[in-house]
Order: C-alpha cells, then structure tokens, then sequence
C-alpha cells in the first residue's frame, strides 16, 4: 500500500485533473454532455495506454540510450520543479502545452488525443515520473502496484471530467486555483526529493 500511494499521489499531482479541468471544459463547451463524457473517457484512457508503454518499455528505453537511473532522476526532479513553479503562478503558463495549442484544441472537432491525453495528462513530467519508478530498486516486483497506481490515477482524472460542471460550480475559479496551488507546493517537495535521490546515487 505504501508503494501504491507512493506512485499514485505524485502522478495525479503530475497529471493535475483540477487544474486541467478548466481546459478540458473550454475544449469541450460546445459539445453535449454525452460527447463530453465520451472525450474524457477516450482522453483517460489514451493516457493510460501511453503511461503503461513507457511502465512496461522504460528499462528498454532507457538501456537503448545509456542513460542511468540517477541522471534520469536529476532531469526528472528539475522538470517536476519547473511544473510546479508553474502550478504556483510563479513562471508563465506554457510549459505542457503553448497558446497556439490551446487556440487549436478550442477550434478541433476532436481533442481527446491532442491536446487532452497528451500532452495536458501523459505529457512529459507524467512520462518522466512512470520511466525513474520503473528504474527504482526492485522495480520488477513493484510494476503491478505502478500498473494499478496508472489506472487509478486515470479513473480518477475521468472521474473528475466526468463531473467537471458540477465541480467547476462548487469550486469556482478561485477554489480551483487554490487546490492547483496547494499541488504546485507539494509537486515542488516531490522534485526536490528525486533530485536529492539522484545526487545521493551518484555519490555512492
């Protein structure tokens, strides 16, 4: 169990449904909720396809460039910070996806691909975290506790899509960027945390 949250909290962090929840209903406010219901459910679960690629792939990945766990770890933790200097307002917005992307999901017909399942939910961050878990010590033994936490955090996105109105209606906007900010702080604890990891790696 405590492998299990030790994956799924940080990747819902990464993933940030509320704070994607906004963009998913800009893309989608001229759809019916029945549509609407059925591109959340077509994003979660091209995202979860990706995020089970890299969990299953990521040792082969990783070996076909040479690249260890601790540098992988280090990348890893300063593009988890960079995010969540992002969730925190205190960098410009832009990082997973540009105005240009988000001008065209407004104006696509079908945006659960492109720009909802990636890069907004399996973008690079989400990636990232999935490749360093499946590196970590004793990875072999813990890939179906990563594969579970994978499609509970994915369920748990669809879960908040699903009831994006009425959640967007109890929040409000203020509320909303209040719960992204609160992840940004914890998302920022986490990077640093693998970064430490890394360098304590490559000091040994």
């Amino acid at each position: 169990m405590q492998y299990f949250i030790t994956f799924l909290i940080p990747l819902l962090i990464i993933m940030d449904p509320i704070g994607n929840l906004p963009l998913f209903l800009l893309f989608t406010e001229q759809n019916e909720l029945k549509e609407q219901r059925r591109i959340a459910a077509i994003s979660c679960g091209t995202a979860c396809i990706i995020l089970i690629f890299f969990a299953l792939t990521g040792d082969f990945i990783l070996r076909l460039f040479r690249i260890s766990l601790p540098a992988f770890q280090l990348a890893g933790g300063f593009i988890f910070f960079v995010y969540a200097l992002q969730m925190l307002r205190l960098i410009p917005g832009g990082i997973k996806t540009t105005t240009q992307e988000e001008e065209e999901g407004v104006s696509k017909e079908n945006v659960a691909l492109v720009p909802l399942a990636t890069p907004l939910l399996a973008g690079p961050g989400a990636i990232t975290a999935v490749l360093v878990w499946q590196q970590s010590p004793g990875s072999l033994e813990k890939i179906p506790l990563l594969l579970t936490a994978i499609i509970t955090a994915c369920f748990v996105v669809y879960a908040i899509f699903y009831f994006g109105k009425w959640i967007r209606r109890i929040m409000g906007v203020g509320g909303i960027r209040v719960a992204t900010r609160l992840m940004g702080l914890l998302l920022a604890v986490i990077a640093v945390q693998f970064m430490v990891e890394g360098v304590r790696q490559i000091l040994k």
